[in-house]
């Protein structure tokens, strides 16, 4: 049998040496962690070395270096942040006080400089200014397009940028052709790059001096003063110009054809014709014919009879009368042509604009003032075209045996004869070369008097379907200005110009004035001759009231049924216009003071 208390003695014993055991590794495991700690404790203080004459003071001050003991590793860093952004700082108004401070108030004479000089030397001496500090204000970026393609002869459509196009022009300081890049904001101004020497600039020709003559001795080069009657006032036609112009459609012309067609003309049928698709030529029952222009969009409509009624209160003759009315196949002026409008695809209600028919008409062209290089018309280049069209005059020679007195020798009479029939046969060969002449002069100032009124009265209604439809497809073929222009046509008995086709004129080229106004100012721009009596009515419509006159003139002219179906001129368009009519009478006075 076992021993049981001997047992429970040795179990006891067992546990006591297992607990005795525990107990030494708990205090070795504390007592290297307080090892630890205070060997970290050590390496986070600093201990403060004392200099040599204090190491031999064998009684240093307790508190203070107990301080600076205490200070840690990371406040020094700190103080040494500060002291250095201190430095900083007094190193910049130090500087701010050299470079600014002292040249605005002066420097201190030198002892070593030389005394000041005497009132008289001074006054020969140049005055050396003083130093001044001055901010530059920055340019504005945008400009108008009156300021970007002033003098410009080409413009180009960027084809990697939308927006962006390339500019030629030509520069009056040095007479030589630059290049740049013109970037359209939002807001329809432009951002100009920086500009591109294409050409050399041109040497200014040395004049000779002219030898005196005696007053005795005639000269034998032209009269390069200008003729009288041609300007104006430096920017108008004179009265020789105004009064060989061809009369064209005066305002009996349009009553009566409103008349006609509102009352008298009965339609009977429908051709092909008239431009467009859908334009038809019309044939009244008398024989009469008329271009009746229709469109799905009524804005179209619109701008075409709202174009007539300013060309109308601009005294522009050049429009062919025009009156709108409603196609409707229950009243007897449309029911005999039912069929032709079915075959059109007209529908019924609709408004359409009926243009009475000019049968003589050739193309026109751009004339050359107006084509790259050389586009623009002022009163020099009037006097100029003047002066290259006028015949020379051949000298008055005569024969060899009269200067010879071959007038006392035998025979004289029959020499004297033929000398007298010679000069005779000469002077009507010199009439009938001036007379010439004269005839293509008058025709080639009649063409561009009209074609003053075509560029003011296209900017006012922001026509893209004639000139700057040649100006916008200049980029891609060179040839085309050399072209006849887009809708314009001339009557060949009276050379009067037509203004054909004006239906995208105050409403849909409105619109497009973001993308299509640099061309329209480059016309306008580079016009310096008006007609006085469109610019007089100009001003008494921008007094009168443009949008005002325009309605009255539409609810006047037009039927009740024509209103149902055609609304009137919108507010928009009148604003635009307005500020288009401002712009036209600027350049005006823009060229006057030139």
């Amino acid at each position: 049998m076992y021993d049981i208390k001997r047992l429970e003695a040795g179990q006891q014993q067992k546990l006591q040496q297992a607990q005795q055991q525990l107990g030494l590794d708990l205090s070795g495991q504390q007592q290297n962690h307080q090892q630890q700690q205070h060997q970290q404790h050590q390496q986070l203080t600093c201990s403060v070395i004392a200099a040599p004459e204090n190491r031999a003071n064998p009684n240093p001050n307790p508190s203070e270096a107990t301080h600076m003991t205490l200070l840690t590793l990371r406040r020094r860093r700190s103080l040494q942040r500060r002291a250095c952004l201190l430095s900083i700082l007094a190193a910049f108004v130090f500087g701010m006080a050299l470079g600014v401070v002292v040249p605005m108030f002066g420097l201190p004479r030198h002892p070593d400089t030389p005394p000041d000089l005497p009132e008289e030397i001074i006054a020969v001496e140049p005055v050396l200014s003083s130093y001044r500090v001055e901010f530059i204000k920055e340019a504005d970026a945008e400009l108008s397009a009156e300021q970007v393609f002033r003098n410009a002869f080409h413009l180009e459509q960027d084809k990697d940028a939308p927006d962006s196009m390339v500019v030629k022009k030509l520069d009056t300081n040095d007479d030589s052709i630059k290049e740049f890049h013109v970037q359209r904001t939002a807001s329809g101004r432009y951002r100009k790059g920086p500009e591109r020497r294409l050409s050399k600039e041109v040497p200014e020709r040395v004049q000779p001096e002219e030898k005196p003559r005696s007053p005795s001795t005639p000269s034998s080069s032209p009269s390069t003063e200008p003729q009288a009657g041609l300007i104006e006032e430096d920017v108008f036609w004179g009265p020789t110009v105004e009064q060989a112009l061809p009369k064209g459609f005066a305002s009996k012309d349009q009553l009566t054809w409103e008349r006609f067609v509102g009352e008298q003309g009965r339609v009977v049928r429908l051709e092909q014709g008239c431009g467009r698709m859908q334009n038809r030529l019309v044939v009244f029952a008398d024989g009469t014919r008329a271009c009746a222009r229709y469109r799905q969009n009524t804005d179209q409509i619109q701008g075409e009879i709202f174009s007539y009624y300013l060309g109308q209160l601009l005294n522009i003759t050049n429009l062919a009368p025009s009156a709108a009315t409603v196609v409707d196949t229950s009243t007897p002026n449309w029911s005999a042509a039912l069929g032709d409008i079915t075959q059109a695809q007209w529908k019924e209600r609709r408004p359409v604009v009926l243009t009475r028919w000019l049968s003589d008409l050739e193309p026109a062209g751009i004339p050359q003032p107006f084509q790259p290089l050389e586009r623009h018309l002022n009163k020099h280049d009037v006097w100029n075209l003047t002066r290259h069209m006028q015949p020379e005059r051949p000298a008055q020679t005569q024969g060899l045996l009269k200067r010879l007195g071959a007038a006392t020798s035998p025979g004289s009479a029959h020499q004297s004869s033929a000398i007298e029939e010679t000069e005779t046969g000469t002077g009507t060969g010199t009439a009938t070369a001036t007379a010439t002449a004269s005839g293509a002069l008058v025709q080639r100032l009649i063409e561009l008097a009209q074609w003053s009124d075509l560029i003011v009265f296209d900017y006012l209604i922001a026509n893209l379907d004639r000139v700057v439809n040649n100006l916008y497809n200049f980029q891609w073929n060179a040839d085309i200005m050399a072209a006849p222009a887009h809708n314009l046509a001339r009557q060949s008995a009276s050379q009067l110009l037509v203004f054909l086709d004006n239906e995208s004129g105050l409403l849909h080229g409105y619109r497009l004035l973001k993308k299509y106004e640099a061309y329209h100012s480059l016309l306008l721009d580079n016009l310096c001759v008006f007609r006085r009596p469109t610019i007089e009515a100009l001003r008494r419509l921008r007094a009168a009231g443009a949008g005002r006159r325009l309605r009255d003139l539409f609810e006047r002219t037009t039927s009740a049924g024509v209103r149902d179906v055609l609304p009137s001129l919108p507010d928009k368009s009148v604003k635009i216009l307005v500020e288009r009519i401002d712009r036209v009478l600027g350049q005006v006075q823009k060229c006057q003071g030139s």
